[in-house]
């Protein structure tokens, strides 16, 4: 029992883990990879799973809240 107990432990230390899988296409990549050479999905550090994080993409969320002031200024416009 004592075993099984650090091999999970080990197991969810990320610094043991040699590659980082790519949350998107699973390749296996570098440990100091910052994209993705297959699918070109930005990825960040490694969880404790052996998955790649994914980096938050600023750029849509900014595109989408203005997307949607602009509907609400024009629903606005065009009833009220």
């Amino acid at each position: 029992m004592g075993l099984l107990k650090a091999r999970d432990k080990k197991a969810k230390n990320p610094e043991h883990y040699l590659v980082k899988r790519c949350p998107e296409c699973f390749i296996n990549l570098p440990m100091d990879a910052t994209k993705c050479y297959s699918c070109k999905t930005k990825v960040g550090d490694v969880d404790h799973y052996g998955k790649a994080k994914k980096k938050t993409n600023w750029y849509s969320y900014i595109i989408c809240i203005g997307a949607w002031g602009f509907l609400i200024v024009y629903i606005g416009w065009a009833f009220f």
